[in-house]
């Protein structure tokens, strides 16, 4: 497609579809044509076959239904696993995609009834989630039998920074794509500076603040609409691989350059206690360039350095 150039822009054109589980907005000027927006739509379907843990051709796929031996994966699965093992090992374990067995044990998917496993149970699940037995020889992968692997972290936002990729090459310097509301991406020039979002507050049907979104990618996670509830008490689905059990933080919000480091990021920090999170943040920060929040299971606030978290 031949590039386009830009000037101010007043009206733009969107498409939303299901992907990835969630609903997925991509919005460009409307100087572009609605073929743009397919191609938009296309690489973020083809991404999703070949990526998506729970796509059943996926390469992730292929390496969970064949653990214990070598699979044979392309250079992107082995950068995202590289990717997720340097943040595994920088936040202590906090952060590990061979979750998933401890997942379906807490009843996050329908063939399981949600309940509270036995300490047992739990401690012996642990045995399965360890990040630093997933092995890696030139373009071959093995996991350990009875580990799985869940790309859920990362594989959406992985995505969207691929689309971003592809609307620059076409020269497109002003839209925005979000992705179920936990990934946004804007992009901005001198005509439209910002693109201003609002986070919803981890509690109330109300929104906690906003902030202005220029060439970068907000990403959130949070319990209050991924959850189960037993006994009357919400449990995140987001877990703390060290104990085991659901992390008891409401949310964290990450500012960064790449949706798929962002929510690599926020899904880990969301993991840790709280006590832990400035000590944490200031580590990753030194290899990483972010900002993020946390809100505790109190609704205390914990920050650092993020600049852009305005009141709404």
């Amino acid at each position: 497609m031949t590039k386009m150039p830009q000037t101010a822009y007043k009206h733009y054109i969107a498409q939303t579809r299901f992907l990835f589980h969630c609903h997925i907005k991509v919005k460009i000027p409307a100087t572009y044509p609605e073929a743009l927006l397919n191609d938009c739509f296309a690489m973020l379907e083809a991404i999703d076959l070949q990526y998506n843990s729970y796509q059943e051709d996926s390469l992730f796929h292929q390496i969970n239904t064949n653990a214990g031996q070598w699979v044979s994966v392309d250079e992107v699965t082995i950068s995202l696993l590289k990717q997720t093992i340097k943040i595994s090992e920088l936040t202590h374990g906090s952060y590990d995609i061979t979750a998933m067995p401890l997942i379906r044990l807490w009843g996050f998917y329908k063939e399981n009834i949600a309940q509270i496993p036995t300490k047992e149970a739990i401690q012996n699940c642990l045995t399965q989630v360890d990040f630093s037995k997933i092995q890696i020889d030139g373009n071959r992968v093995k996991i350990e039998e009875h580990q799985e692997l869940i790309t859920g972290s990362f594989i959406k936002a992985y995505a969207v920074d691929q689309v971003i990729a592809m609307l620059k090459a076409q020269g497109v310097t002003d839209a925005i794509i979000n992705a179920g509301g936990s990934t946004i991406y804007a992009l901005t020039d001198a005509f439209h500076e910002k693109w201003n979002i609002h986070i919803p507050h981890p509690k109330k049907e109300t929104n906690l603040a906003k902030i202005p979104l220029s060439n970068r990618c907000f990403s959130l996670s949070a319990c209050k609409h991924q959850f189960i509830a037993i006994e009357g008490k919400k449990y995140s689905h987001i877990l703390n691989t060290n104990t085991g059990y659901p992390a008891a933080n409401l949310q964290v919000g990450l500012l960064s350059d790449s949706a798929c480091l962002g929510d690599m990021l926020s899904t880990a920090l969301f993991g840790i206690e709280a006590k832990n999170f400035q000590e944490t943040i200031q580590r990753l920060q030194k290899v990483f360039n972010f900002e993020a929040y946390l809100i505790d299971e109190n609704q205390h606030l914990h920050q650092h350095n993020f600049k852009s978290l305005l009141p709404c």
